[in-house]
């Protein structure tokens, strides 16, 4: 619940602070690089929302920081207002140069205030979460079948399409994607090693492609498991 809350109130601070907003309530108040920051911070902050540890945290920061904007927002709508109707004495009184110097103060007060909260939250996570580490491990064919639970389905659909008598004639790209740790490569090496599989193509070629994008190694990797040997430091054009 937490969590949706803070998705929420993220997406409505942003919302309010697009360059537009920021150049007409930023210059009216001289408070434009203040609310940058914090824009960008909450843009930051939003995109760990998945750490439990801090929710509700960061929901009491983003509640500060979702109140300095509307007040901010609310004044400018009152100048606004005081532009069109020069004759109401209570928003002239308002508005008057020392009640703007004071607001400015306290805004630029409270923008800092929320800022350096939420830096401090976002802070305090590198000291009790270790990165997770985004290089991808080298995958292989080899699996047991009876590790695989509940895909069944899923590799009828695969199947069915793969053997299909017209697919035959075209090379065929089928995608299986989804978040990390679904079963997509092992759903993809349950398929592979299916008995009917071997029987419909005389050659099959596993090739893992790594965050280290490399086309010669791909290449060199397709041949050597078409050829069934290593192949030589070859140039690309040799290849």
């Amino acid at each position: 619940m937490a969590e949706a809350i803070i998705v929420d109130i993220a997406g409505e601070i942003i919302a309010k602070l697009v360059p537009q907003a920021l150049e007409r309530v930023g210059k009216l108040w001289g408070v434009k690089h203040e609310l940058e920051l914090l824009r960008d911070i909450v843009s930051t902050l939003r995109a760990i929302r998945q750490i439990h540890v801090w929710l509700e945290k960061l929901k009491n920061a983003f509640y500060d920081a979702q109140d300095v904007v509307e007040e901010i927002n609310i004044e400018a709508m009152r100048g606004e207002l005081r532009g069109h109707n020069e004759m109401v004495k209570e928003v002239r009184t308002f508005f008057s140069s020392s009640n703007q110097f004071a607001f400015k103060l306290k805004i630029s007060y409270n923008v800092e205030a929320v800022r350096e909260k939420i830096k401090a939250i976002n802070a305090s996570r590198s000291f009790h979460l270790a990165e997770q580490s985004e290089k991808r491990e080298e995958t292989h064919s080899f699996i047991r079948e009876a590790d695989i639970l509940g895909r069944d389905d899923d590799k009828k659909i695969v199947m069915e399409f793969i053997l299909d008598s017209n697919m035959k004639e075209h090379v065929s790209i089928l995608p299986i994607f989804g978040i990390g740790g679904l079963g997509k490569t092992a759903l993809a090496q349950f398929i592979y090693n299916d008995e009917m599989i071997s029987k419909n193509f005389n050659l099959k070629m596993w090739v893992c492609v790594s965050n280290d994008f490399d086309v010669k190694k791909i290449v060199k990797n397709i041949i050597a498991c078409a050829k069934k040997k290593e192949t030589k430091d070859f140039s690309m054009e040799q290849l």
